[in-house]
């Protein structure tokens, strides 16, 4: 990190899997990491595809970790919701407005929505995002007076599952997934091994393809993707920042962060062993055919 210093005046980060995980546990080397950008005085971000709660919240979970992001340095997937959620309702939400990501056949959403209620799937402080939409989540029992699901996290069960299918499988249906991350790295165990499980993104993928059926033609629902690598995430980051800032994006996901980032027009590095294993790491760049400017060792 101290030789990438004078590259960079801004260094966005990503939050789970390259600074800290569940609980309270941090990476070691992120925190030296921190405090010398921070003692550098240079502009920090967290950019984290975290939908669990507001950007307040999520703040404040980050700086019980000792990372002391104050909200205006955290943007997170969540927080681009209401933007969608606005256009949906007037009916205008496209495939490019605003950088906003949908699969579907016809690319736009013409009829505007009540939008008022979802089915939701996620952690329980994943609701406050709906909510500070206007939109309430309903019972795991119930159905949503318009077919629309949303998930923050894969805290699905089989009855959840299957409930969430057979509303996306009306006509018209939309999926929300506020956050896109496919895997996830868990905490490593006592022997201090990583080991990666499928989160909302790999749920989702799920979702689209079962959703597709004869009352809907076989093109399925709707799905609208927010967050890093799509290109929203990047222009609510760079509003934030001074005109002609030299950008550098640390994250562990070639998918999202080192992707993202070249949707950015940022330079990336990226934690190996976290989300990527080394062993991994070659055959994963050919795959998306995307490489990071750096990789980074604690």
């Amino acid at each position: 990190m101290a030789d990438l210093l004078d590259r960079y005046d801004v260094f966005c980060f990503d939050g789970y899997g390259t600074l800290y995980n569940r609980d309270r546990f941090v990476y070691p080397g992120a925190m030296d990491w921190f405090q010398l950008l921070r003692r550098a005085g240079k502009i920090l971000r967290l950019v984290t595809n975290a939908a669990s709660d507001v950007d307040g919240v999520l703040a404040r979970a980050a700086e019980k970790r000792g990372f002391d992001f104050s909200t205006e340095e955290t943007i997170s997937s969540g927080s681009l919701l209401p933007k969608l959620v606005e256009q949906l309702r007037s009916g205008v939400a496209t495939n490019a407005a605003a950088g906003i990501v949908n699969e579907t056949a016809g690319g736009t959403s013409s009829k505007p929505l009540e939008l008022r209620e979802a089915y939701y799937i996620g952690r329980e402080s994943g609701r406050n995002v709906l909510k500070a939409c206007g939109i309430t989540a309903v019972a795991m029992d119930a159905e949503p007076a318009e077919p629309i699901v949303a998930i923050s996290s894969a805290k699905d069960t089989p009855e959840t599952y299957a409930r969430a299918v057979k509303i996306l499988q009306k006509p018209g249906a939309i999926l929300l997934v506020l956050n896109s991350d496919a895997w996830a790295p868990k905490a490593p165990d006592e022997n201090g091994e990583t080991e990666r499980e499928p989160v909302s993104g790999a749920l989702s993928e799920r979702l689209r393809r079962d959703s597709m059926c004869d009352a809907n033609g076989g093109v399925g629902c709707e799905t609208y993707y927010l967050g890093k690598p799509f290109p929203q995430i990047w222009e609510r980051v760079k509003a934030s920042l001074p005109v002609g800032s030299r950008v550098l994006m640390i994250g562990d996901t070639l998918g999202t962060d080192v992707y993202g980032a070249k949707i950015a027009g940022f330079d990336s590095a990226l934690v190996v062993g976290r989300n990527v294993s080394a062993a991994e790491l070659e055959a994963d760049e050919k795959a998306l055919g995307i490489r990071p400017d750096y990789y980074l060792e604690p």
